[in-house]
């Protein structure tokens, strides 16, 4: 008492046939390849030679020549219209007339002085050389590492003097004058 499952009609699964892509192998596309470069447009005995020589079917061969004419056409325009924008590019380019400008310096210089070269060897940042005399053993610098400690001990910087400071950092080995404070500083 099932009432019957509903069938597409005939005409339509005939419509849905799926086709299954070809796949050409290299001396195929050699074979191709070398009779296009001969005659893009190859005539009906040529197509039937090239259904012999590759085994493939006549619709294959027709369709990859005509895939082949389409790719080499949006080339070809493609190439053009590059060749075209660089063409218009330098026109505009030409058409412009004015000063060439070339960098300088911002401080006008008078002629007749002529500044001199200054040579920057190596330049080492503050945070840098108190880092390599914090990662320093205390029995390389005893010294300077003992002063060091004795001058945190004795008290701050708000209460030591500027001359304190500077003999300390004269006795540190490399320590930027930058990190020392001048006496008008405190």
């Amino acid at each position: 008492g099932r009432p019957p499952a509903p069938r597409p009609p005939a005409h339509k699964a005939a419509e849905k046939t799926t086709r299954v892509r070809t796949v050409l192998n290299e001396k195929q596309l050699h074979t191709l390849r070398t009779c296009y470069a001969a005659n893009p447009r190859p005539d009906a005995l040529m197509k039937e030679q090239l259904v012999e020589m590759t085994g493939l079917s006549p619709r294959v061969i027709r369709v990859w020549f005509q895939n082949k004419r389409c790719k080499d056409k949006k080339k070809s325009i493609l190439m053009k219209q590059l060749q075209q924008q660089q063409h218009s590019d330098k026109t505009s380019l030409q058409g412009l007339t004015g000063t060439p400008l070339v960098a300088g310096s911002p401080i006008r210089h008078e002629s007749a002085v002529q500044g001199s070269a200054v040579e920057v060897q190596t330049y080492q940042p503050p945070w840098k050389a108190l880092s390599e005399f914090a990662l320093q053993n205390d029995l390389e610098q005893p010294a300077a590492f003992q002063q060091l400690v004795s001058f945190s001990e004795s008290g701050s910087l708000g209460t030591s003097s500027g001359s304190d400071v500077t003999s300390l950092s004269s006795q540190l080995p490399d320590t930027p004058n930058s990190m020392v404070p001048s006496p008008a500083e405190t």
